[in-house]
């Protein structure tokens, strides 16, 4: 276990403390080992305090760049800082660079992962198209017509778009240029990712949240994810937040320090688990292996259990209800059972209405399904991933 902090993260301990009133009473002059784990559930209640950072920020909030609202909710921000999630240095090594056409297929509304990517891959020198989210039809289009060579966004919505495009009878090298993909926000089934590196593709993944910014990715060397310069990574036991020995073999959580003056994170609890990977300790990890508490992630949005229940529990027709996650056709798929007698007059009327108010809160649209009164297992979660990654 690396027992000595290195000099920026020293300096950055120093710099918050003056300079953040929530580190300056946080910190207090410990040891970078005793300072608690902030985790990212926490954030809510502590931004609820004193909206909108809670004096995370070590600068005025209107000299941010941007300021963003994430599930949870969550406000995230920007700073001046071009590349300010420092992506670029991931986007670099998955081959991203001048002379490169790239749909930005995230989202530029409200949350930060549009902005993202479309930061970094400036700063390489690309070209992006902020093509956001949907309107599969249109971003096909776009594909071809503009002769995009790079792709970032989910793996489920490229196979969308190429399903699309084999339709419309379109080839790569010859009305698909792409030949770069790389993805974040949903795990790639290595199936998937064989096929399309067989079809002439390059693909990379990385791991960030959109907190943090960049933790770690793929590099092509080593199996993993490396972990980013410009963060100092724990693997840490979710309970006591103590890390785990490098070269142990155990799954625990990853917990940050972002190397960033402007949203200094330190020892920040990022909900996910990993390990180290053997032999490669304190650089590589082995990808996102769970999650510590009840969110899971779905179609690249974090979902929690809080977010919806209250909304469901309000509304008196519905007696109980579990949401399951699936995985069909390379697509996450977000289903609610939900038990109740027959729906009143207007039933659909009032089942658009829940959906479009659970759409607003959890920023995916869920499947509703209605089954009888007692079928729902008591004894079972009210929220279950059964997604399969073979």
């Amino acid at each position: 276990m690396v027992s000595v902090i290195s000099s920026d993260v020293a300096e950055l301990l120093v710099y918050a403390s003056v300079h953040s009133p929530f580190w300056r009473e946080r910190l207090k002059d410990k040891p970078f080992a005793e300072i608690s784990v902030l985790k990212k559930g926490e954030l809510p209640a502590i931004q609820q305090q004193k909206l909108p950072f809670g004096g995370l920020l070590t600068v005025p909030e209107h000299e941010a760049a941007r300021i963003f609202l994430s599930p949870g909710p969550i406000y995230d921000v920007q700073g001046t800082d071009g590349d300010f999630w420092r992506f670029a240095e991931a986007l670099e090594v998955a081959g991203f660079g001048p002379g490169d056409i790239v749909q930005n297929t995230f989202s530029y509304h409200l949350s930060p992962a549009g902005m993202m990517f479309d930061a970094a891959l400036r700063k390489l020198g690309a070209t992006v198209i902020p093509a956001g989210i949907g309107n599969t039809e249109l971003q096909v289009q776009v594909l071809r017509d503009c002769r995009v060579t790079g792709y970032v966004g989910t793996p489920s919505f490229l196979a969308t778009l190429l399903e699309r495009a084999g339709k419309e009878k379109y080839q790569f090298g010859h009305e698909l240029k792409l030949n770069k993909a790389f993805f974040t926000a949903e795990k790639l089934a290595p199936a998937l990712k064989g096929t399309w590196q067989e079809m002439g593709l390059s693909v990379f993944e990385g791991y960030g949240t959109a907190d943090a910014g960049l933790v770690a990715y793929e590099d092509g060397v080593n199996p993993g994810l490396k972990v980013a310069a410009s963060v100092y990574l724990e693997i840490c036991d979710p309970e006591t937040g103590k890390p785990l020995p490098q070269g142990a073999d155990g799954i625990g959580e990853v917990v940050v320090t972002v190397l960033d003056k402007t949203y200094p994170l330190i020892r920040f609890g990022t909900g996910d688990l990993s390990s180290w990977l053997p032999g490669q300790e304190g650089k590589y990890i082995s990808g996102v292996l769970g999650r510590v508490g009840d969110g899971v992630k779905v179609k690249g949005m974090f979902v929690h259990l809080k977010q919806f229940a209250p909304i469901l529990e309000n509304t008196a027709w519905v007696s109980y209800y579990q949401a399951v996650v699936t995985r069909e056709d390379n697509s996450d798929r977000f289903t609610l059972y939900l038990e109740s007698e027959a729906l009143p007059g207007a039933g659909e009327d009032l089942l658009k209405s829940l959906q479009d108010e659970l759409r607003e809160r959890i920023r995916i649209r869920p499947h509703l399904q209605m089954v009888a009164i007692g079928i729902l297992p008591r004894k079972e979660p009210q929220l279950i991933d059964k997604r399969r990654w073979e």
